[in-house]
């Protein structure tokens, strides 16, 4: 078929291109991804909600992985464009031949409108990984880790999660607070639910700030009372994960390009190398 012949065509095409990724020492490639833009076409796409949808994108071969790092994002761009975003990958490296973005159409949003609006199966987008992606690595080394999320800053939370829950050696206890506008802008909620049924370490709770009447669960935004009762304190061996708008950060532990922590974490007694900012 024609969109399947663009497809073949670009894979093609990309092959070349990857000769010049960087390999570690034993010969086999950090990433897929390198530091330089590369074009990978769109295989599919499905909405999640009203506003939000999963593209996922084609690798060159069938057993082709990403190999991205957890926890890291990569940068996305149309071509012959220059509005550049991260977005951390909703699929782990064992989906091979392509990967998944989870992305949320905004109004003001450039890129996230031109997936949602313009996007088209077998045409590219432009993708690259860079070292300043790469946040903090698993294996976390701590006993307990509060993950503080908001919106689509569910998805560095939810790599992390699959990391953790996924290795049966692993005994990290994990408490994620999330928080959305609606019930419906609850993102990855039967993923999450899933791995907190398979896994006692995983405990997940959902607030919103607009619920409905129907609405049984906590209600406002993630806030000093909820960081209290849902997280574990300071004094343990933990550590918090924090992703969401520019809001949640100011609020919670001052903004996300800054490495002092400030806010209601750093009230309550959290140190600067206690928190990482997503």
């Amino acid at each position: 078929t024609p969109t399947r012949s663009r497809i073949y065509r670009l894979i093609s095409s990309t092959r070349g291109a990857l000769q010049n990724r960087s390999f570690s020492s034993g010969g086999k490639p950090l990433c897929f991804l390198g530091e330089e833009w590369i074009q990978l076409p769109l295989k599919s796409s499905k909405a999640v909600n009203h506003n939000s949808s999963i593209f996922e994108f084609a690798l060159p071969s069938e057993s082709d992985s990403l190999n991205l790092p957890v926890c890291a994002c990569i940068l996305a761009k149309m071509p012959n464009s220059d509005t550049v975003r991260p977005y951390t990958p909703v699929s782990d490296n064992s989906k091979l031949g392509g990967f998944d973005l989870l992305v949320k159409r905004y109004e003001a949003g450039t890129l996230s409108k031109a997936m949602h609006d313009d996007l088209k199966t077998g045409e590219p987008m432009e993708f690259k990984h860079i070292p300043f992606n790469v946040k903090e690595q698993y294996p976390f080394k701590k006993k307990k880790i509060s993950m503080l999320a908001g919106g689509t800053g569910i998805t560095p939370m939810y790599q992390a999660l699959t990391s953790i829950c996924d290795n049966p050696d692993d005994d990290t206890e994990v408490s994620l607070v999330y928080g959305s506008i609606a019930e419906q802008d609850i993102l990855l909620r039967e993923e999450l639910d899933v791995l907190a049924s398979k896994n006692p370490r995983l405990k997940v709770t959902y607030t919103l700030s607009d619920p409905t009447s129907k609405w049984d669960g906590l209600v406002g935004i993630v806030d000093q009372s909820k960081v209290e009762e849902y997280c574990f304190g300071p004094e343990e061996d933990q550590l918090v994960f924090v992703c969401g708008p520019p809001g949640m950060y100011e609020s919670l532990c001052g903004p996300r390009d800054t490495k002092e922590v400030t806010g209601i974490l750093a009230d309550l007694g959290y140190g600067d190398d206690a928190v990482v900012k997503f």
